[in-house]
This record gives C-alpha cells, structure tokens and sequence, in this order.
C-alpha cells in the first residue's frame, strides 16, 4: 500500500502534462488556421472601357393587338360559334344578332341588281319584237282599267249627291226655317256665335248640294268613256269633295248648338242629335268613296302613263340618255344593296384581326345595347411589354434602346430580348410618384438560354419568342444605356473619399500600396471614370469592408 501511493502521483502528473501540451497545439493551430495566415487583398486593375448605366423595370406582358368588341345597334343574341381561347382568321363572324329582315334585304337587294344589269344589257342590245308586243298589250290593259275606273265616276257622284240631298232636306230640315232661302233661320237658337254659323253654313251647305247635282246632271248625257267625259273625271270627283265636306261641316256646327244648354226638350234634342249623327256618317261615307274613287283614277292614269312610255322606249332605239337613265337605276340599285348589307354588318361583329376570344360576357338569347362590350380580343401577331417607369429613370430611355427581359413564369435563365418603342409624354401619378407609360416590343429572334457547352454564354434559341409568351407575365426589364465610350475606369468600390478628397490605394511594384489622390468623371452602378491620378493598367486596392 505504501508503494502505490508514490506511483499513482506520478501517473496524475504525466497526465496533467500531456492534456497542457494538447491544450497547447489547439491554440496555435487555431492561431494559424484563423488568424495567422493573412487574408488576400482584393485589387483591381485600371482599364479602358465603355461606361454603361443599368435602369431596371417591372412590367407586364400584354398583347400587341388588344380590342373590345361590341354591335352598332341593339338587339337579340343569335350565334356565338366560338369558345371563349379559339383562334380564328380575321374576318370571321364570331357573334351574331337575330338578322332574318336583313339577310332578306340583302338577297332583294341582289335581285333587284340583277334585274338592273339586265335591263342595262337589255338597252344596249336593242329591244324584241316580242318584247315590242308585249308592251303594246301592257298598254292596252292599262287603258282599259283607266277607262274602266273613270266610268264609275258617274255612280259614285250620284251617290255623293244622294247622301248630300239627303242629309240636308231630310235630316237638317226640322232644324231651319226659310232654309230654301238666303236667309235661313235656325229654330231652336238665336243671338248666339253657334247659331250665327249654323245658318251660314246652311247657306252655303245649299249651293254645295247644288254644285254636287250640276255635276250628275252634266254627265248624264255624255258617255263615261268618251275623252272628254274621262279628262272631266278627276276634276268633277275634287269638286265633290269640296262639296261634300261643306256639308259635313255645317252638321259638325249643328252639333256644337245641340249642347246641354240647349233650350230643346229631351225628346227633340235626342233626336236632332240621332239626325246629326246618321247625316254625319253617311257623308264621310260618301266622302270616302268618292276620295277613294280619285285615288283609284290617279293610280291608273300613272300606270297608263308608265307602260306607255316603256312602249316608247321598247320601239325606239336606244340613245345615250336612254343608257345613261339604265345605269343610273342599277347605280341605284347597287347603293341600295350597300345599303342593306351595311345594315346586315351592324348585326355581325367579325374578329379585326387573326387571333383569339380571350373573353365573352353575352350568352345566345340575350338582349344588348349598341356599344355594350360583348367580348374580347387578343391579337395573335406578338406581344409587347407595358411598364410605368418612375419620373427618375425616365430620363435614361429612348425611343429604341435594347433591353434584356426576364419573365417570373421562366425564371431569370431564360432572357428575351426587346427595344423601347413608345414612352408616353404625358405622366400618370401611381402612388404619389409621376411615371410614364413605356412599351416595349419582343425581338423576334426569340429568348437567350444559357449554351449547353458554356455555362454563362447566352446564346439566341431557334424557337420564336411569341409561343413561350401569355399575355399577363410579370416581365423584369434591364436596358443598359451606354454613357461613354473608351472611358478610364475603375470598381466604385476602390474609391475613398475623406476630408472632401478623392483618392485610391495603388499597388506599387515592390508589393506595398500607396495613396494616390485622383479627380473622377460619371460613374453608374458599378465603375466610376477616372480623370487623372491612374494609367491603364495600374493596380487598385479595394478596401476591406469592416
């Protein structure tokens, strides 16, 4: 036991030793491997290059073409041949209005073209003699109906006359004394404007009735068809209606004096009114027959006067007027075609130009007003890029200037190439900054990748552009704009600024560095122009960040 103590002591003190010369090692190997070795300097070598600046932009892709489509006139949905992503060609109908009356005006305006063209080579050809013919038998009906009308004019005066006599000698009669003479007297009234105008009107009513029985009378000995009777016709039918309503209105005055305040019994008044009432109907009547009998004879005179000049023109040759007229109606014709198809096109709505429905807010059915927006539509001819640039970079584009285009969808790998083509001259204030609607288009040599062979190259893919793109993409724009060429530079990094001076680390060739004072030029988001101070090709220190 008294010899293990000694030992054991011995054992603790080399152990104490070793764990020192361990904890020893630790410390100087972590000396040289953290702190020891001094870290490289980062330098930089002066050079000659083009200065550029960077201006970066978010926009959105959108399609080059973009319309909203609408009728010109209100209507009932027909036809919506397409869904909403169809492509189809420009000029297509992709929505239609109820349309029948004017598809058919369209097929009458063909026919009636057709006809004039006819009639146009018909002219120029000369007429048939079968065609001669039957213009003569044209004629010849059309004489036969006008004689045929105007001899019912003698029966039609007649009765015109019967219902005059009538209605003054047998219904007017109670109303008047003296009414046979100039000085009809009515019985019921007196002293007052409605009597006053009563027996005026009864006076004159007379000479109507009068006039009306010359007129029967005067065509009871001549026959109806003879010239004179026929040239008579017309005019002795206008007189009547003269007469007639003369007539007329001397009952519609008798009326007005049969008011309630009348001093007639109510016997006698119920009837005088019954006698206005029968006098008035039968001659409006009359009145009626007689206009109609008028029309009747204008009617066939006019039919009589077209067919005979058509015989005219079928028996002469044709002359240049005879030509001219024939061109005139097919012109007439032809603007009246334009017109119904103008009128059928308000009622279609055609794709402007080849490309897609990206949207549709009508079904079939429903009823719109002209210039409600029934759908959208997307070009397929490109895409463009939209982006509202802040009045601070606006300055750095022009009209024309390349940019390099990422799209969220495809990541930053994958970059398209576009120019500035448009920046609106007008500002438009998005969150209490000015900025500036600018587009962009798309190359058409399509997106860059990344070489399969190289890494970092970019190279143009063969595929086109406008297959990867969807209107809506979140584009990143880069343009780099070149501020001067064959500029001195360095890294903005290398340079120190204290106390107001300007001034960079030089490496000198023994290996120390040295403080050199410099004047610099523009700079931009990496380098800054040198002025004096450093030659191409000197050696720069670029600070340690601490």
């Amino acid at each position: 036991m008294v010899e293990w103590c000694p030992m054991k002591k011995l054992l603790k003190k080399r152990s104490l030793s070793i764990g020192l010369v361990v904890l020893i090692a630790l410390i100087v190997g972590g000396f040289f491997a953290f702190g020891g070795k001094p870290k490289a300097e980062e330098t930089a070598t002066v050079k000659r290059g083009d200065m550029a600046q960077e201006v970066f932009i978010t926009g959105t892709v959108k399609t080059a073409r973009k319309v909203s489509l609408s009728f010109d006139r209100s209507g009932s949905i027909k036809s919506l041949p397409y869904p909403v992503g169809t492509g189809v060609a420009a000029g297509t109908i992709v929505a239609s209005l109820k349309n029948e009356s004017e598809y058919a005006a369209v097929a009458e305006g063909k026919a009636l073209v057709a006809i004039a063209e006819a009639n146009l080579a018909k002219i120029n050809q000369g007429t048939r003699e079968e065609e001669v013919r039957l213009k003569e038998a044209e004629a010849r009906k059309a004489d036969v109906a006008l004689q045929n009308a105007k001899s019912k004019t003698f029966s039609v005066l007649s009765d015109a006359y019967t219902a005059a006599e009538e209605a003054l000698n047998r219904y007017a009669d109670p109303f008047f004394s003296n009414d046979e003479t100039a000085t009809p007297h009515l019985t019921y009234s007196s002293g007052s404007q409605e009597s006053y105008d009563a027996e005026q009107k009864r006076l004159l009513a007379g000479k109507s009735v009068n006039n009306l029985q010359k007129s029967v009378q005067a065509g009871l000995p001549a026959a109806p068809s003879t010239a004179q009777a026929g040239a008579d016709a017309l005019t002795a039918l206008l007189s009547a209606v003269t007469d007639l309503r003369a007539v007329q209105d001397l009952f519609i005055t008798l009326g007005l004096t049969l008011r309630n305040g009348s001093s007639l019994d109510a016997t006698t008044l119920a009837d005088y009114r019954s006698r206005v009432t029968s006098a008035r109907s039968a001659l409006a009547t009359a009145l009626t027959s007689v206009q109609t009998q008028a029309n009747t004879i204008r009617d066939d005179e006019a039919e009589l006067d077209r067919v005979t000049r058509a015989l005219e023109l079928a028996r002469a040759k044709a002359t240049p007027e005879t030509v001219m007229g024939a061109e005139q109606e097919l012109a007439q014709t032809k603007a009246k075609l334009s017109g119904a198809s103008a009128s059928l096109e308000k009622t279609l709505i055609r794709a402007p130009f080849s490309g897609q429905i990206s949207s549709r807010n009508v079904e079939i059915g429903e009823t719109v007003q002209a210039g409600n927006i029934i759908m959208e539509f997307l070009g397929s001819d490109g895409f463009i890029i939209e982006a509202n640039v802040p009045e601070a970079d606006v300055t750095k584009l022009e009209k024309g200037a390349k940019a390099e285009v990422t799209l969220d969808a495809y990541g930053e790998t994958v970059i398209f190439l576009a120019r500035v083509s448009l920046v609106e001259p007008s500002a438009t204030e998005i969150d209490g900054v000015p900025t500036y609607k600018t587009t962009f288009m798309f190359e058409k040599s399509g997106p860059l990748r990344p070489s399969s062979s190289e890494a970092s190259p970019l190279r143009p893919s063969s595929s086109e552009a406008s297959p990867r793109l969807r209107s809506g993409l979140t584009a990143n724009l880069t343009i780099k704009n070149t501020l001067k060429r064959g500029a001195l530079t360095v890294p903005a990094r290398a340079i120190i600024s204290e106390n107001g001076a300007t001034f960079v680390e030089k490496k000198l060739p023994n290996g120390t560095s040295e403080r050199i004072p410099i004047t610099t030029g523009i700079r931009n988001n990496r380098d800054v122009e040198i002025l004096s101070g450093l030659r191409e090709g000197d050696v720069v220190v670029i600070p340690t960040v601490k």
